[in-house]
Order: structure tokens, then sequence, then C-alpha cells
């Protein structure tokens, strides 16, 4: 008796090969079968009309005569393929047609097109903050760069290239002609490190993200405040499980205890 897994071969493999294999056989074993197909009809006949004779002088030209046409019991073979063919051939079309479908015609986007899709999104969002200079960029009453401002100077002049946009210097209000010193240290800048821009190509304006309320910074202190003050009740130092994994051993012996 075979076990399961014979019985599990013959079902799934050597089952439904036989049975494809004899289908095979069976389909091409047919002959070709030969039709007979009547041959063209046999020509008409007409009767000439009466035409005035040629000139005195004149040679008639020869006159070309056809030859005679096959008969009506003219036998061609055609090969006509067996019946199986047929049925499993337009069988298949029909699944195609109506099922299956044409995979030319097929519209796929290629690997990861909805992914770049979401990636060229975020990255048209943050733009605005990437070439945006801060008031926190510089040192303060200045137009100097502060440490942070040249670190973010050296990354926008990376990406440039990529950015069609202007280069934006945050406003100050409090502190008139502070900004147009910015503006003018950013393009003596680049127009030193070899990459001149036109004038039009930075400007001042105001941030594009202008942040909280000044009224709200009270509330956003003691909030903070609050869950600095909670959080050693709520979070221990050593995280711990409520799962019984630290307190019994597994397969190869018995668990530390506590120590």
């Amino acid at each position: 008796m075979l076990p399961p897994r014979g019985w599990k071969y013959v079902g799934r493999v050597l089952i439904p090969g036989l049975t494809l294999g004899w289908f095979s056989a069976a389909v091409w074993a047919q002959p070709p079968v030969a039709t007979a197909v009547p041959g063209p009809p046999p020509p008409m006949t007409t009767t000439p009309a009466t035409v005035p004779g040629p000139p005195v002088g004149y040679s008639t030209p020869a006159t070309y005569v056809p030859g005679p046409r096959p008969g009506p019991d003219r036998t061609v073979c055609e090969h006509v393929p067996p019946l199986g063919y047929r049925v499993v051939h337009g069988a298949g079309a029909a699944l195609q047609d109506g099922m299956i479908g044409y995979p030319d015609l097929f519209y796929e986007p290629p690997l990861g097109a909805y992914v770049n899709t979401q990636f060229n999104m975020m990255r048209a969002k943050a733009n605005p903050h990437r070439f945006t200079l801060y008031r926190t960029d510089f040192l303060k009453g200045s137009n100097q760069f502060s440490p942070v401002g040249a670190t973010r100077l050296n990354l926008m002049a990376s990406r440039l290239g990529g950015w069609q946009g202007p280069i934006v210097i945050e406003w100050s209000p409090d502190e008139p002609g502070m900004a147009e010193a910015r503006r003018a240290a950013v393009l003596a800048t680049f127009e030193k490190a070899g990459m001149p821009l036109g004038p039009d190509r930075v400007v001042v304006a105001p941030s594009p993200f202008p942040g909280a309320l000044g009224a709200d910074s009270g509330n956003y202190y003691n909030i903070m405040l609050n869950r600095d003050a909670t959080a050693p009740q709520q979070y221990t130092y050593s995280p711990t499980s409520a799962s019984g994994f630290g307190a019994g051993g597994g397969g190869g012996g018995g668990g530390a205890g506590p120590r």
C-alpha cells in the first residue's frame, strides 16, 4: 500500500499527465480530411456585335484566345485540423477573449512607480523648507552664517540643480535692512564658490512655517514639565514583561531569577 505522499503524487501528477498524453495522441493521430472544392464555372459565351470591316489594305492583328478552364470535376486537397485540435483551440481563444485577456493590451506601471510617486510628493512638500534660510541660520544681528546655517547652505548648493524655485531668506521686520544684507551675503557666497545666481533667485519672504503663537508657549512649557515629572512613575528604567518569560527557564534548563 502506498504511503499518503505516494497517493498525492499519483493523484496530482501521474493521472493528469497520463490523461494529457492520451488526449494529445488522440488529437494528432487523426488523418487530414480531403474535401472536394468545386472549380470555377465555365466561361460565358456571348455573341459579338457586328462591326464594319477594316479598310482595304489593312491587315487584322492576331487575336489572343485563352485556353479552356478546368472543369467542375477539379478536386483540391486542403488540410483540415482534427476535431480535437479545433475544440481545444476554440476553447483557448474563447477563454482569452472573455476572461484572460490580451497581455499586449495591458497597462501596468513599472515596479516601484507608486513608491516613487509617494517619495516625490514628500520631497516636493519638503523643498520649501530645505531651501529656506531662517533667522537661526545667521548669527544674531549680523549677516554671518551660524554653524547650522553654513551646513544647510552647503546642502542647498548640492541640491540646487534639482530645484527651480527661489532660495528664501526669512524676513526680519524688527531689524530693518538685515534681511537684505543677509540676501547679499548669500549671493556673494555662491558667486565666490563658482555658482553665481541671478538676483531674482534669492528673495526675502516670511517663513513658510510660521510656527505656534507666543500665547501658547506657556501651556506647551507646562505640558513638557508635567510629562518630565510623571515619566519616572509611568515608565520604569528597566523594561519588564508580564508574560513570565523571565521567571522560567527555557528548554535547556532553569532560568535565572531576580538578582
